[in-house]
């Protein structure tokens, strides 16, 4: 068997999920073969990469316009189309953007370009900031806009469908809704065959992932299954798996062991984690230096490329007795079962993970879209909390006051959890295989 997982960055979860699919497979069939592709490598280097940063910064200094491109609001899209004028705060970010990665440009004619931007994709992605920041230069500037962005997602399919041909796998699993989306066309016309697997690593169902072509969704929660049901998918086509986890989630130690591992006491315990790009960690921390009210002991795993990761080492420096820094690659199974709560970006997967260990997670920050869905998940079955920075402190004495509602969150968000989903995925793909093969064996009968 031939695996193809398809990812796409930024992000960290989605390329985690696969490999905690990955994994799972390797441990059942020792000579699968796989491979992993990030959708965004099908880009030019410094495109993808001015991609990523623009994503980030987006979702970190512009979280109302990102809301607006995960809701796929019709107003900024016609912006982007060239419909209408667009709003300062847009031009502001994509000529920002543009002067950080391609700080030549000097003239903004639709059509001339520096020489460090000449091959395709560069030209391209310049060309529609171009046209979107200066539109009144361009008086066909509409026209040209809808046909380049059609041209864009062209381009992206034709290069994801090559590369799926090529590497002819049996079966395609996305973990990320666009390449899910890329490959529907191709799919329709009967280019590509392969089966596909969706599988959605977050508690809310964005209508990008709903796609006839997709022929199975695996869905972290039933919510998750209701919603896609509710966009027209059938149920059929859902299983309830939870969102995959890698293999020490299965068996995690216990809360003592965990924190004996570690080389901790038994004073309450909090873990801070703003995800792969430690979003929202600094602020957090620096709350609870503020706060010396309660002996907490305090953990934090931050990325090593995360801004202020100078002052975290200082502060850990500071106060060795309170605060302990762990990089973002450390057991995070020991971390999270040495801690009471968790506290920092609400991302799925961290999500998925915080559960898996039974602890209550505490969002400070919400980069909205997938997230809000993750920060209401948590509310509704009173496995978490939403909290802003400033009103940390309080929120954290008022739990660890209440030691029985601490105790029944903790209950709560194990319940919740799934430490089996990667296996239970294998399963569903074992189960699309046999029925390939019957489907294979009745059409050679049929011929006899």
């Amino acid at each position: 068997m031939k695996i193809l997982f398809l990812t796409s960055s930024p992000g960290y979860g989605h390329t985690r999920a696969a490999e905690a699919i990955d994994l799972a497979l390797r441990n059942r069939y020792p000579d699968i073969e796989t491979q992993c592709l990030d959708v965004t490598h099908l880009l030019d280097e410094d495109v993808s990469a001015a991609v990523k940063d623009g994503y980030l910064r987006m979702t970190a200094e512009h979280p109302e316009l990102y809301q607006k491109l995960y809701d796929m609001d019709k107003d900024l899209y016609r912006q982007l189309a060239g419909k209408t004028p667009p709003d300062k705060e847009l031009v502001d970010f994509l000529t920002e953007q543009q002067h950080r990665w391609y700080p030549d440009v000097n003239e903004h004619s639709l059509f001339s370009f520096s020489n460090s931007y000449k091959n395709l994709d560069s030209a391209l992605i310049n060309t529609l900031i171009n046209g979107i920041c200066y539109r009144p230069r361009f008086p066909a500037g509409r026209l040209v806009l809808q046909g380049l962005l059609g041209l864009v997602y062209s381009i992206l399919a034709s290069r994801l469908k090559n590369y799926v041909t090529s590497y002819a796998p049996d079966l395609l699993v996305a973990t990320q809704m666009y390449p899910n989306a890329l490959l529907s066309r191709s799919i329709q016309k009967g280019v590509v065959t392969q089966p596909i697997i969706g599988v959605p690593t977050d508690y809310g169902a964005h209508g990008v992932w709903v796609r006839d072509t997709t022929h199975l969704y695996c869905v972290g929660h039933e919510r998750v299954a209701h919603a896609l049901a509710e966009q027209g998918v059938s149920p059929g086509r859902i299983q309830v798996t939870g969102i995959p986890l890698m293999p020490a989630f299965e068996n995690p130690p216990s809360q003592t062991r965990a924190r004996q591992n570690l080389g901790l006491d038994e004073r309450p315990t909090i873990l801070i984690t703003g995800g792969q790009c430690g979003i929202g960690t600094l602020d957090a921390v620096r709350q609870l230096v503020l706060d010396d009210s309660r002996p907490y002991r305090v953990l934090v795993t931050a990325s090593n490329s995360l801004g202020g990761q100078g002052e975290l080492e200082y502060l850990a420096r500071a106060n060795p007795d309170r605060f302990r820094l762990y990089s973002w690659t450390d057991d995070m199974v020991s971390l999270l079962r040495a801690a009471d709560v968790v506290v920092g970006k609400p991302g799925g997967l961290t999500v998925s993970e915080t559960l898996a260990c039974g602890r209550p997670f505490i969002a400070t920050c919400c980069l909205g879209g997938q997230e809000a869905h993750n920060v209401q998940f948590l509310k509704e079955h009173g496995a978490g909390l939403r909290v802003d920075v400033p009103d940390l402190p309080g929120a954290l004495h008022k739990l660890f006051d209440n030691p029985d509602e601490l105790r029944h969150m903790k209950k709560r968000a194990e319940q919740q959890g799934h430490r089996y989903a990667a296996k239970t995925i294998v399963t569903q793909i074992e189960n699309l295989e046999r029925e390939k093969r019957i489907g294979r064996w009745q059409r050679h009968s049929a011929q006899e």
